[in-house]
């Protein structure tokens, strides 16, 4: 009985906590850098992320795996420090720099206590302006991509990914191209200097800083350390594509030879994330999950795990739902999933089901705390500042009809692209029972369009 008391207390406390707000103000530099402060608490740390408006869909034909190359190189080494200098600042400051690319942009961030930023700024400053590019490692990175990442050796998930984004986009499309040894091999560092160069631009960058410092102080700091950057290349990135459609239940298959398993992917249609639907569809993918896990791991016992997350982009609105299954068990899924995807789409979600996924959103909203978990909740780059203050309140008065909408909407049986990856030798009786599938080869995506 005492200890119920206790997790009572704890979820009585945890629920009357307040969302926590920062306070929010942008600025430009002279240059072109637009920088976005939130400032918010007494945790004396602060989140900095530098994101570029350059990604995949800024790759011509050509270029593919470019973005990802550059931000991995740029924390190679520097004019002013090499690799093992870098890496021995950050270990004493406590922190690392980590940088990524996406379909959109390329993104160097790092966490640091307060009092340290402006030495956590040299470092992340140094590394982002002004890179060497050094080709022996550049050279073992595009070797590594080669021999792990061939349609012949990669791991079935991502083959299944790869092979999505192929079956959604074509090859017309920078989303749908994927890079291979012979476009790999071509690449020199003075090559991507020149896409570096060319992308890596203060108008044509984000600094956003989150948590706790001192404004005053701050802006000096980001005038001594980005101030100065300077590009030949003036105007920010633009782009323009078409966004995927998906009508019908299409099947496609990528062999793996050896594969013990299979794996699949399906793709689906889902609102973009400043849409008006999406709050209603974060409940209702919360809610899908939960049948997910029970409908086909618990009761069909056809694998280990499965889920559905959304994979919105500004040129892309996807939800994926992946899992791995035994090959002997690969038919079964797919009519598990048809079934299960049907259901949920016509059968009424109880409000007791509802409820508890707005309270666990609500929840995990107020346990927010961290520079990086708010700088993403609140992400000037995709959300509006005044709006998002009010997500919880927002939340609250969505309605079980609210959800029921978008789940008519969004959640449609048999509309949908679906890849499988596996070994064809041992689903091929499977296969056979599939109408209308397509069959991919490495071959399809290993060349430009």
């Amino acid at each position: 009985m005492r200890k119920f008391g206790i997790v009572f207390l704890l979820l009585v406390a945890l629920v009357s906590k307040a969302q926590v707000i920062p306070t929010y103000e942008t600025f430009s530099l002279k240059n072109g850098l637009k920088v976005y402060l939130l400032q918010y608490g007494n945790i004396p740390a602060i989140n900095v992320k530098l994101v570029l408006n350059t990604g995949q869909v800024n790759e011509a034909p050509g270029q593919q795996n470019y973005s990802d190359i550059v931000a991995n190189a740029i924390l190679m080494g520097n004019a002013k420090y090499d690799l093992e200098t870098q890496t021995n600042k950050s270990f004493a400051l406590g922190t690392g720099l980590s940088a990524s690319s996406s379909n959109d942009n390329t993104t160097i961030s790092m966490n640091i206590l307060s009092k340290d930023l402006d030495a956590g700024m040299d470092l992340m400053s140094a590394a982002v302006l002004t890179p060497t590019f050094p080709k022996e490692k550049m050279d073992l990175m595009i070797s590594q991509n080669i021999d792990f990442n061939s349609p012949t050796k990669m791991d079935i998930a991502e083959l299944s990914s790869v092979f999505s984004d192929y079956f959604m986009f074509g090859l017309s499309n920078p989303l749908g191209r994927y890079f291979y040894k012979t476009q790999l091999q071509k690449i020199t560092p003075a090559i991507i200097k020149e896409y570096y160069d060319f992308n890596f631009t203060p108008k044509n960058a984000n600094l956003i800083i989150c948590g706790s410092f001192d404004l005053a102080s701050i802006k000096p700091i980001i005038e001594k350390y980005y101030g100065a950057w300077k590009s030949e290349f003036g105007g920010a990135n633009g782009v323009s594509l078409e966004f995927p459609l998906i009508k019908k239940r299409e099947i496609g298959f990528i062999n793996r030879v050896g594969a013990t398993q299979c794996a699949l992917q399906w793709n689906k249609i889902s609102p973009a994330v400043t849409d008006k639907d999406q709050l209603a569809f974060t409940i209702a993918n919360s809610i899908f999950n939960e049948v997910l896990f029970k409908e086909i791991r618990e009761k069909g016992g056809k694998t280990y795990s499965i889920g559905s997350v959304q994979e919105a982009s500004k040129y892309a609105n996807i939800f994926t739902i992946t899992c791995s299954v035994r090959s002997s068990e690969l038919f079964n899924s797919i009519e598990l999933f048809d079934k299960t995807l049907t259901n949920f789409n016509t059968n009424p979600i109880d409000a007791n089901t509802f409820k508890e996924a707005v309270y666990k959103r609500v929840v995990g909203i107020k346990r927010m705390e961290s520079p990086d978990e708010l700088a993403s909740l609140y992400n000037p780059l995709i959300y509006n500042f005044e709006k998002r203050k009010n997500l919880i309140n927002d939340l609250n008065a969505l309605t079980l009809e609210d959800i029921q909408k978008v789940i008519k909407k969004y959640f449609t049986p048999n509309i949908y692209k679906l890849v499988i990856a596996g070994d064809e030798s041992k689903v091929a009786e499977q296969l056979a029972k599939i109408n209308g599938l397509k069959k991919f080869s490495a071959s399809d995506i290993e060349k430009d369009n």
